[in-house]
């Protein structure tokens, strides 16, 4: 059975392995840039590690986790250095941890001492209410507004680099969704889970000398004569049985199966003569344009003591940068030593304008932020930056109601398969169990 696989990042190289498995397939990955990876790719250079997207995966579901074990990775995992619990927002012109006991939510100056009282209070209010709300209304109902000012947006925007007041609680955080439903308070939840040690955060993990690329390299080791790079798939025609898959070098792949691992717009193009219903709702999931910075000093250079994940920024701050992620605080190696490393996020949907600047005025928006945040003058001795064009899928309120009908609606196109973080989850994890989910699919509806 021969499966074409369209896009060679996370998804579609997850997905490839997975049916690998299974010797009777023969598959082929096309991927139209000269490297696969898609977002998950790092830059290596004088001993600094700098990660183009994410910086990893959290260990408390075992997808990636076992994945990275099957690919013989085991011993080169990096687990979070314990600095990675302290994070910061920054607020009123200056760095404020986040809380993260009870203790220290009674104790921050974060909020208002109505405001934690508001919060503590949700244990005997809280509720399950139908119909679906925005991330920032149901942080709202359940812990009053200051709060969802005050953690929720700061939050999405480090996840998503999205609108909080736009997302979806359902489809962002269903998990959220589900405690409430089966306890109404989300603390009670929370709580309950934690008694039965369930509530397990699990560690943000990476892998040693070269950062989250290191999971897309084992794969495309694995999966080497199946991959076909630098060349884009133009068009996709049904034939009588199965599918041709169209290169733009003129050559055409049949395919029993495709597979299209590519980001939501891209799908829809190729899909609009085949599935124009599927193509149409594809469309209109929208997206984000973010831009990556990386940065790294002298040691000597930093003021700041660097104990600590980074730190999210405040709406309404005299400052563009969404968030600070302090790369080398979280693992070590990703610096040499006598230096530090550091990510900026900017842009997202909460800054669409900031990804229409030059280079040169975003870099010098990044440095003015930094030392306004963080008091660096100094000059870096590293600099790389990345600016993804409709980067990160915005899960909007209508989000679950559009994927259901996605997927509905392609059970008519026999063959047809959809995955990648336009659907179900943007994080890594999301990517691989997606991708897993999506190969058994093929593999039942074949046998």
């Amino acid at each position: 059975m021969n499966v074409a696989i369209i896009g060679g990042g996370i998804s579609g190289l997850s997905t490839a392995y997975f049916l690998k498995q299974h010797s009777n397939y023969d598959i082929k990955i096309f991927e139209k840039e000269a490297k696969v990876g898609g977002n998950l790719r790092a830059t290596l250079k004088d001993g600094f590690t700098f990660d183009w997207s994410a910086n990893g995966f959290l260990t408390n579901v075992s997808d990636t986790l076992e994945l990275a074990k099957s690919l013989g990775l085991e011993n080169e995992l990096l687990p979070a250095s314990e600095n990675a619990k302290y994070r910061y927002l920054f607020k009123n012109n200056s760095l404020k941890p986040f809380p993260t006991s009870p203790p220290a939510f009674l104790k921050t100056e974060l909020l208002s001492p109505f405001a934690k009282l508001r919060a503590a209070s949700e244990y005997f209010r809280g509720k399950s209410v139908e119909g679906e709300e925005s991330v920032y209304d149901f942080i709202k109902r359940h812990f009053g507004r200051e709060v969802a000012d005050t953690f929720a947006e700061p939050a999405v925007v480090g996840i998503t680099s999205g609108n909080a007041k736009e997302l979806s609680i359902d489809a962002l955080f269903p998990r959220f969704r589900k405690l409430e439903q089966e306890y109404g308070s989300l603390i009670k939840g929370l709580i309950t889970l934690q008694k039965n040690a369930k509530g397990s955060r699990g560690r943000l993990t990476s892998f040693k000398n070269g950062g989250t690329q290191k999971l897309t390299s084992a794969l495309e080791s694995a999966l080497s004569p199946n991959i076909r790079k630098g060349v884009k798939v133009v068009r996709l025609t049904k034939l009588h049985e199965g599918y041709a898959v169209v290169l733009n070098d003129g050559e055409t792949f049949q395919a029993d199966a495709v597979v299209l691992a590519t980001p939501a717009f891209v799908s829809a193009k190729l899909l609009g003569p085949l599935a124009p219903d599927v193509a149409k709702l594809l469309s209109s999931i929208p997206y984000a344009d973010v831009a990556v910075f990386g940065l790294g000093y002298n040691r000597i250079d930093i003021p700041n003591e660097l104990k600590g994940f980074g730190f999210l920024t405040a709406r309404n701050e005299n400052v563009r940068a969404l968030g600070v992620l302090w790369s080398s605080a979280i693992f070590p190696d990703q610096a040499p030593k006598g230096h530090v490393m550091m990510r900026v996020i900017c842009g997202g949907a909460v800054d669409p304008e900031f990804v229409k600047l030059s280079s040169e005025e975003m870099l010098e928006v990044v440095q003015r932020d930094l030392r306004v945040t963080m008091g660096i003058t100094a000059k870096p001795v590293l600099l790389e930056q990345v600016v993804w064009k409709q980067g990160i899928p915005q899960y909007h309120l209508d989000h679950t109601r559009k994927v259901q009908s996605i997927m509905k609606n392609l059970e008519h196109h026999e063959g047809l398969y959809l995955t990648g973080n336009a659907y179900y989850g943007v994080g890594v994890n999301d990517c691989v169990r997606e991708a897993k989910q999506t190969a058994n699919a093929v593999v039942e509806d074949k046998e």
